[in-house]
């Protein structure tokens, strides 16, 4: 039996530690989030100009970077290229169902743990969560306020005191 002398084993342990490192440094980790990091928002709505507005209020607060989307068919590809921290998403797209790209992101491996908030106009303020057989997300009815949308995007919860 040869032995492996002690050097050159320990010479391979930290190009296998680096290679680890580099492995997890792309994988984001949602709830380990530096505190000076800014929040990572994706808006996917047909309305351009609702996204727009939208984008430049959650931005004017200094605490978020986002990006817009106004075709479901590119939700999927924006979400995974932009990995964003929370998804604001419309149910009734012109060109894909909402309610769909909801179970393709919830299916993606890399997008699973990212919460949704959908935003509608079908959505009245008396029922702050959409349900249906893909799962469950809060609700923001359109129109909201500035405060509201701030407020999902730093804590996308299930809670009911929001308006």
């Amino acid at each position: 039996m040869k032995r492996l002398s002690a050097t050159r084993s320990f010479t391979r342990i930290p190009r296998l530690v680096a290679g680890c490192m580099r492995s997890l440094r792309d994988k984001r980790m949602p709830s380990v989030m530096s505190p000076n990091r800014k929040r990572r928002i994706l808006l996917i709505d047909d309305e351009s100009a609702l996204t727009h507005i939208c984008r430049l209020m959650l931005e004017k607060t200094d605490s978020f970077v986002v990006r817009e989307e106004n075709l479901g068919a590119r939700a999927l590809t924006t979400a995974r290229d932009f990995r964003p921290d929370v998804i604001f998403l419309d149910i009734r797209l012109p060109d894909k169902d909402g309610h769909m790209i909801a179970a393709e992101l919830t299916a993606d491996p890399v997008l699973r743990g990212v919460p949704i908030v959908f935003w509608s106009g079908s959505v009245s303020g008396d029922k702050p969560i959409v349900a249906n057989s893909h799962g469950c997300w809060p609700a923001l009815p359109k129109p909201f306020s500035t405060e509201a949308l701030t407020q999902f995007a730093h804590d996308p919860s299930y809670k009911t005191s929001r308006s």
